[in-house]
Protein backbone atom coordinates (compact mmCIF):
# COMPACT_ATOMS: atom_id res chain seq x y z
CA UNK A 1 0.00 0.00 0.00
CA UNK A 2 0.71 3.47 -1.27
CA UNK A 3 1.54 6.26 2.34
CA UNK A 4 -1.03 8.23 2.17
CA UNK A 5 -1.01 10.93 4.16
CA UNK A 6 -2.52 10.53 8.40
CA UNK A 7 -4.35 14.30 8.65
CA UNK A 8 -5.77 13.72 4.86
CA UNK A 9 -7.14 10.20 5.89
CA UNK A 10 -8.23 11.84 9.04
CA UNK A 11 -10.41 14.21 7.00
CA UNK A 12 -11.95 11.78 4.90
CA UNK A 13 -13.15 9.71 8.09
CA UNK A 14 -14.91 12.33 9.44
CA UNK A 15 -16.62 13.51 6.39
CA UNK A 16 -17.44 9.85 5.77
CA UNK A 17 -19.31 9.60 9.69
CA UNK A 18 -20.85 12.85 8.72
CA UNK A 19 -22.03 11.74 5.77
CA UNK A 20 -23.71 8.39 7.50
CA UNK A 21 -25.27 10.63 10.10
CA UNK A 22 -27.14 12.58 7.72
CA UNK A 23 -28.51 9.25 6.29
CA UNK A 24 -29.88 8.29 9.14
CA UNK A 25 -27.20 6.16 11.00
CA UNK A 26 -26.35 6.50 14.73
CA UNK A 27 -22.63 7.18 14.52
CA UNK A 28 -20.57 9.01 17.26
CA UNK A 29 -17.11 10.10 17.46
CA UNK A 30 -15.64 7.16 19.28
CA UNK A 31 -17.20 4.90 15.91
CA UNK A 32 -15.31 7.07 13.84
CA UNK A 33 -11.97 6.76 15.54
CA UNK A 34 -12.55 3.46 15.63
CA UNK A 35 -12.89 3.40 11.78
CA UNK A 36 -9.36 5.34 11.54
CA UNK A 37 -7.78 2.97 13.59
CA UNK A 38 -9.24 0.19 11.42
CA UNK A 39 -7.74 1.25 8.17
CA UNK A 40 -4.51 1.40 9.27
CA UNK A 41 -4.47 -1.40 10.34
CA UNK A 42 -6.03 -3.24 7.50
CA UNK A 43 -4.96 -0.41 4.91
CA UNK A 44 -6.91 0.91 1.81
CA UNK A 45 -5.87 -1.62 -0.99
CA UNK A 46 -8.68 -4.07 -0.50
CA UNK A 47 -12.04 -2.48 -1.17
CA UNK A 48 -13.88 -5.35 0.28
CA UNK A 49 -12.02 -5.53 3.98
CA UNK A 50 -12.92 -1.65 4.38
CA UNK A 51 -16.71 -1.97 3.24
CA UNK A 52 -16.81 -4.70 5.78
CA UNK A 53 -14.89 -2.82 8.76
CA UNK A 54 -16.55 0.08 8.36
CA UNK A 55 -20.28 -1.83 8.24
CA UNK A 56 -19.04 -4.08 11.73
CA UNK A 57 -18.36 -0.77 13.32
CA UNK A 58 -21.38 1.51 11.73
CA UNK A 59 -24.06 -0.57 11.29
CA UNK A 60 -26.02 -1.71 14.36
CA UNK A 61 -29.55 -2.73 13.00
CA UNK A 62 -29.96 -5.15 9.81
CA UNK A 63 -32.24 -2.47 8.43
CA UNK A 64 -29.54 -0.07 8.58
CA UNK A 65 -27.38 -2.40 5.98
CA UNK A 66 -28.47 -0.97 2.65
CA UNK A 67 -28.30 2.42 3.68
CA UNK A 68 -24.47 1.53 4.92
CA UNK A 69 -23.49 0.22 1.79
CA UNK A 70 -25.28 2.69 -0.39
CA UNK A 71 -23.49 5.58 1.62
CA UNK A 72 -20.00 3.67 0.89
CA UNK A 73 -20.51 3.60 -2.68
CA UNK A 74 -21.33 7.37 -2.89
CA UNK A 75 -18.54 8.34 -0.85
CA UNK A 76 -15.62 5.72 -1.23
CA UNK A 77 -16.11 5.81 -5.14
CA UNK A 78 -12.75 4.56 -6.99
CA UNK A 79 -11.04 7.35 -8.41
CA UNK A 80 -11.00 7.70 -12.47
CA UNK A 81 -12.94 4.12 -12.57
CA UNK A 82 -10.22 2.66 -11.56
CA UNK A 83 -10.05 -1.52 -10.81
CA UNK A 84 -8.57 -0.81 -7.27
CA UNK A 85 -8.16 2.04 -4.70
CA UNK A 86 -4.22 1.67 -5.76
CA UNK A 87 -3.30 2.86 -2.28
CA UNK A 88 -4.99 6.62 -2.45
CA UNK A 89 -7.84 8.12 -0.52
CA UNK A 90 -10.75 8.66 -2.83
CA UNK A 91 -12.16 12.13 -2.86
CA UNK A 92 -14.63 13.74 -0.75
CA UNK A 93 -17.79 13.73 -1.89
CA UNK A 94 -19.57 17.42 -1.14
CA UNK A 95 -22.03 17.06 1.34
CA UNK A 96 -25.28 18.19 1.06
CA UNK A 97 -24.60 21.40 3.53
CA UNK A 98 -21.45 22.20 0.98
CA UNK A 99 -23.15 21.29 -2.48
CA UNK A 100 -24.90 18.14 -4.06
CA UNK A 101 -22.84 15.14 -4.32
CA UNK A 102 -23.37 14.48 -8.11
CA UNK A 103 -23.30 10.77 -9.40
CA UNK A 104 -21.72 8.12 -7.45
CA UNK A 105 -19.83 4.94 -8.80
CA UNK A 106 -21.07 2.12 -6.97
CA UNK A 107 -18.81 -0.90 -6.76
CA UNK A 108 -19.40 -3.52 -9.35
CA UNK A 109 -17.43 -6.50 -7.60
CA UNK A 110 -19.56 -8.33 -4.80
CA UNK A 111 -18.53 -8.59 -1.15
CA UNK A 112 -17.27 -11.40 0.66
CA UNK A 113 -17.90 -11.68 4.33
CA UNK A 114 -14.43 -12.79 6.15
CA UNK A 115 -13.96 -15.29 8.18
CA UNK A 116 -13.11 -12.87 10.88
CA UNK A 117 -12.80 -9.24 10.53
CA UNK A 118 -10.40 -6.97 12.19
CA UNK A 119 -11.64 -4.72 14.81
CA UNK A 120 -9.32 -1.99 16.48
CA UNK A 121 -9.34 -0.71 19.66
CA UNK A 122 -11.74 2.29 19.37
CA UNK A 123 -9.37 5.47 19.70
CA UNK A 124 -10.47 8.31 21.73
CA UNK A 125 -12.40 10.93 19.95
CA UNK A 126 -10.44 13.18 21.31
CA UNK A 127 -6.81 12.62 20.08
CA UNK A 128 -9.19 12.51 16.51
CA UNK A 129 -10.52 16.10 16.98
CA UNK A 130 -7.45 17.37 17.94
CA UNK A 131 -5.92 16.97 14.53
CA UNK A 132 -8.98 17.79 12.40
CA UNK A 133 -8.22 20.75 10.44
CA UNK A 134 -10.08 23.84 11.57
CA UNK A 135 -11.71 24.54 8.34
CA UNK A 136 -13.24 20.90 8.08
CA UNK A 137 -15.24 21.05 11.49
CA UNK A 138 -18.66 21.03 11.90
CA UNK A 139 -20.54 23.68 14.96
CA UNK A 140 -20.71 20.57 16.79
CA UNK A 141 -16.95 19.74 16.34
CA UNK A 142 -15.87 23.30 16.78
CA UNK A 143 -17.57 23.91 20.17
CA UNK A 144 -15.47 20.87 21.32
CA UNK A 145 -12.61 22.02 19.82
CA UNK A 146 -13.16 25.57 21.49
CA UNK A 147 -13.47 23.69 24.91
CA UNK A 148 -9.99 22.37 24.35
CA UNK A 149 -8.51 25.50 24.01
CA UNK A 150 -9.87 26.97 27.12
CA UNK A 151 -8.95 24.03 28.85
CA UNK A 152 -5.17 24.66 27.67
CA UNK A 153 -2.61 25.87 30.45
CA UNK A 154 0.54 26.77 28.59
CA UNK A 155 3.80 27.54 30.25
CA UNK A 156 4.90 30.86 29.81
CA UNK A 157 8.57 31.75 28.47
CA UNK A 158 10.68 33.11 31.12
CA UNK A 159 13.59 35.55 30.82
CA UNK A 160 15.95 36.90 33.43
CA UNK A 161 14.65 40.21 35.20
CA UNK A 162 16.95 42.90 35.90
CA UNK A 163 16.43 42.99 39.56
CA UNK A 164 17.97 40.56 42.55
CA UNK A 165 16.48 38.89 44.83
CA UNK A 166 17.89 38.13 48.48
CA UNK A 167 17.40 34.26 48.98
CA UNK A 168 19.37 31.34 51.02
CA UNK A 169 21.66 30.71 48.56
CA UNK A 170 22.55 32.63 45.06
CA UNK A 171 25.34 33.33 42.75
CA UNK A 172 26.43 36.58 45.08
CA UNK A 173 26.44 38.07 48.50
CA UNK A 174 24.08 40.58 49.42
CA UNK A 175 26.15 43.16 50.96
CA UNK A 176 23.70 45.60 51.70
CA UNK A 177 21.23 43.68 53.16
CA UNK A 178 23.55 42.10 55.20
CA UNK A 179 24.77 45.24 56.55
CA UNK A 180 22.15 46.61 57.20
CA UNK A 181 21.35 43.43 59.69
CA UNK A 182 24.26 44.02 61.09
CA UNK A 183 23.66 47.16 62.65
CA UNK A 184 21.55 45.19 65.16
CA UNK A 185 24.36 42.82 66.20
CA UNK A 186 27.52 44.94 66.90
CA UNK A 187 28.76 44.94 63.37
CA UNK A 188 28.96 41.28 62.57
CA UNK A 189 27.20 39.63 59.81
CA UNK A 190 25.13 37.18 61.58
CA UNK A 191 23.46 35.64 58.42
CA UNK A 192 24.50 35.32 54.90
CA UNK A 193 22.26 35.88 52.34
CA UNK A 194 22.93 35.51 48.47
CA UNK A 195 21.71 37.79 45.42
CA UNK A 196 19.03 35.70 43.21
CA UNK A 197 18.62 36.99 39.45
CA UNK A 198 14.63 36.87 39.40
CA UNK A 199 12.62 35.40 36.56
CA UNK A 200 10.18 36.92 34.60
CA UNK A 201 7.54 35.85 32.10
CA UNK A 202 8.36 36.77 28.15
CA UNK A 203 6.01 39.52 26.41
CA UNK A 204 4.13 37.73 23.70
CA UNK A 205 2.77 40.30 20.56
CA UNK A 206 0.29 38.18 18.50
CA UNK A 207 -0.73 39.54 15.46
CA UNK A 208 -3.25 37.93 13.62
CA UNK A 209 -4.79 37.93 9.87
CA UNK A 210 -8.60 38.25 9.71
CA UNK A 211 -8.93 38.32 5.83
CA UNK A 212 -11.73 36.58 4.15
CA UNK A 213 -9.03 33.39 3.52
CA UNK A 214 -8.42 33.04 7.51
CA UNK A 215 -11.90 33.62 8.92
CA UNK A 216 -12.12 29.75 10.65
CA UNK A 217 -8.23 30.03 11.77
CA UNK A 218 -7.96 33.24 13.36
CA UNK A 219 -11.28 33.07 15.79
CA UNK A 220 -9.53 29.82 16.71
CA UNK A 221 -5.92 31.57 17.21
CA UNK A 222 -7.94 34.29 19.35
CA UNK A 223 -9.15 31.89 21.52
CA UNK A 224 -5.16 30.44 22.14
CA UNK A 225 -4.07 34.04 22.86
CA UNK A 226 -6.98 34.29 25.37
CA UNK A 227 -5.74 30.93 27.07
CA UNK A 228 -2.31 32.73 26.91
CA UNK A 229 -3.60 35.79 28.85
CA UNK A 230 -5.26 33.64 31.34
CA UNK A 231 -1.67 32.49 32.68
CA UNK A 232 -0.97 35.98 33.29
CA UNK A 233 1.77 36.36 30.66
CA UNK A 234 1.88 39.94 29.30
CA UNK A 235 0.37 39.51 25.67
CA UNK A 236 -0.59 42.36 23.56
CA UNK A 237 -3.08 41.22 20.74
CA UNK A 238 -3.72 43.07 17.24
CA UNK A 239 -5.69 41.86 14.45
CA UNK A 240 -5.36 43.28 10.73
CA UNK A 241 -7.09 42.99 7.32
CA UNK A 242 -6.94 46.42 5.35
CA UNK A 243 -5.83 47.94 8.44
CA UNK A 244 -4.02 47.76 11.95
CA UNK A 245 -6.62 47.17 15.14
CA UNK A 246 -4.97 46.75 18.91
CA UNK A 247 -7.48 43.89 20.52
CA UNK A 248 -5.68 43.79 23.98
CA UNK A 249 -8.60 45.05 26.12
CA UNK A 250 -11.36 43.29 24.61
CA UNK A 251 -9.79 39.73 25.35
CA UNK A 252 -9.20 40.98 29.07
CA UNK A 253 -13.28 39.49 29.38
CA UNK A 254 -13.24 36.19 31.60
CA UNK A 255 -15.26 34.36 29.06
CA UNK A 256 -13.78 33.34 25.75
CA UNK A 257 -16.86 33.83 23.78
CA UNK A 258 -17.82 37.32 25.44
CA UNK A 259 -14.05 38.33 24.58
CA UNK A 260 -14.71 37.08 20.33
CA UNK A 261 -17.86 39.42 20.52
CA UNK A 262 -15.92 42.38 21.77
CA UNK A 263 -13.31 41.71 19.54
CA UNK A 264 -16.27 41.49 16.50
CA UNK A 265 -17.61 44.74 17.73
CA UNK A 266 -14.45 46.80 17.94
CA UNK A 267 -13.32 45.03 14.36
CA UNK A 268 -14.74 46.94 11.46
CA UNK A 269 -12.53 45.19 8.53
CA UNK A 270 -13.17 41.17 9.37
CA UNK A 271 -13.07 39.06 6.62
CA UNK A 272 -11.77 41.81 4.05
CA UNK A 273 -8.59 42.08 2.03
CA UNK A 274 -5.32 41.64 3.50
CA UNK A 275 -2.62 44.43 3.60
CA UNK A 276 0.31 42.86 5.74
CA UNK A 277 3.07 45.07 4.98
CA UNK A 278 0.79 48.06 5.57
CA UNK A 279 -0.24 46.51 8.69
CA UNK A 280 3.06 46.20 10.08
CA UNK A 281 4.35 49.40 9.07
CA UNK A 282 1.49 50.95 11.05
CA UNK A 283 2.61 48.30 13.75
CA UNK A 284 6.68 49.49 13.45
CA UNK A 285 5.53 53.06 13.90
CA UNK A 286 2.84 53.22 16.20
CA UNK A 287 2.92 50.21 18.83
CA UNK A 288 7.01 49.23 18.93
CA UNK A 289 8.05 51.47 21.01
CA UNK A 290 4.85 50.89 23.06
CA UNK A 291 4.52 47.00 23.08
CA UNK A 292 7.01 45.24 21.32
CA UNK A 293 9.83 45.66 23.51
CA UNK A 294 13.21 43.83 22.77
CA UNK A 295 12.23 40.41 24.40
CA UNK A 296 9.24 39.72 23.01
CA UNK A 297 8.10 36.94 21.44
CA UNK A 298 6.08 38.39 17.92
CA UNK A 299 3.76 35.38 16.44
CA UNK A 300 2.35 36.72 13.17
CA UNK A 301 -0.69 34.58 12.11
CA UNK A 302 -1.53 34.57 8.36
CA UNK A 303 -1.79 32.60 5.13
CA UNK A 304 0.76 35.27 3.41
CA UNK A 305 -1.89 36.48 0.44
CA UNK A 306 -1.14 40.15 0.34
CA UNK A 307 -2.68 42.85 -1.64
CA UNK A 308 -0.03 45.29 -1.05
CA UNK A 309 3.80 46.08 -2.35
CA UNK A 310 5.53 43.32 -1.08
CA UNK A 311 8.79 45.37 -0.64
CA UNK A 312 7.51 47.22 1.92
CA UNK A 313 5.88 43.67 3.45
CA UNK A 314 9.87 43.17 3.16
CA UNK A 315 11.19 45.88 4.75
CA UNK A 316 8.73 46.40 7.64
CA UNK A 317 9.73 42.41 8.77
CA UNK A 318 12.92 43.43 8.72
CA UNK A 319 12.22 46.30 10.76
CA UNK A 320 9.82 43.98 13.49
CA UNK A 321 12.66 41.55 13.86
CA UNK A 322 15.56 44.03 15.34
CA UNK A 323 12.67 45.47 17.81
CA UNK A 324 11.96 41.62 19.14
CA UNK A 325 13.46 38.92 20.49
CA UNK A 326 11.68 36.45 18.00
CA UNK A 327 9.41 36.12 14.98
CA UNK A 328 7.42 33.08 14.42
CA UNK A 329 5.04 33.02 11.59
CA UNK A 330 1.61 31.10 12.30
CA UNK A 331 0.45 29.73 8.42
CA UNK A 332 -2.83 27.28 9.03
CA UNK A 333 -1.14 25.82 5.46
CA UNK A 334 1.95 25.20 6.34
CA UNK A 335 1.07 21.30 7.51
CA UNK A 336 -0.84 20.04 4.24
CA UNK A 337 1.09 17.72 2.72
CA UNK A 338 3.02 18.98 -0.84
CA UNK A 339 2.99 22.66 1.37
CA UNK A 340 5.33 25.17 -0.09
CA UNK A 341 5.32 28.67 0.60
CA UNK A 342 4.67 30.23 -2.89
CA UNK A 343 2.44 33.43 -2.42
CA UNK A 344 4.10 36.90 -2.78
CA UNK A 345 3.84 37.41 0.76
CA UNK A 346 5.23 34.59 2.20
CA UNK A 347 8.63 35.32 -0.05
CA UNK A 348 9.13 38.22 0.94
CA UNK A 349 8.34 38.09 4.61
CA UNK A 350 10.43 34.39 5.26
CA UNK A 351 13.86 35.64 4.75
CA UNK A 352 12.79 37.55 8.30
CA UNK A 353 11.22 35.09 9.98
CA UNK A 354 13.04 32.87 13.15
CA UNK A 355 10.26 29.90 12.98
CA UNK A 356 7.86 28.94 10.58
CA UNK A 357 5.21 26.76 11.94
CA UNK A 358 1.36 25.44 11.46
CA UNK A 359 -1.38 27.00 13.47
CA UNK A 360 -4.71 24.69 11.86
CA UNK A 361 -5.90 22.24 14.08
CA UNK A 362 -5.94 21.59 18.37
CA UNK A 363 -2.36 19.66 18.45
CA UNK A 364 -0.95 22.37 16.56
CA UNK A 365 -1.24 24.87 19.08
CA UNK A 366 -0.82 22.54 21.93
CA UNK A 367 2.57 22.23 20.10
CA UNK A 368 3.07 25.82 19.78
CA UNK A 369 2.36 26.20 23.50
CA UNK A 370 5.12 23.99 24.32
CA UNK A 371 7.39 25.94 22.20
CA UNK A 372 6.93 29.19 23.50
CA UNK A 373 7.56 28.03 26.70
CA UNK A 374 11.13 26.33 25.54
CA UNK A 375 12.22 29.29 23.71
Amino acid sequence: MREVDGGVMAANVMEFGRLLRRAGLDVDLVQTAAFLKTLTLIGMDDRRDVRVAGRTIFVRRREDRPVYDAAFDLFWRRPGGSSRLAGQLPRIRQSTDRGSPGGAQPDSSADHEPVATVRAEAASSRELLRTIDFAALTSEESRDAEAMLAALRPRLSMRRGRRNRVEHSGHRPATRFMLRGALGTGGEALRWRWLRRTLRPRPIVLVCDISGSMERYSRFMLRFAHALRRTGAPIEVFVFGTRLTRITRQLAARSADAALQRVADRVADWNGGTRIGESLRELNQRWVRRTVRSGALVLLVSDGWERGDPAVLAREMARLQRSCHRVIWLDPLASRAGFEPATVGLKAALPFVDDFVPCATVASLEQLAERLAAL
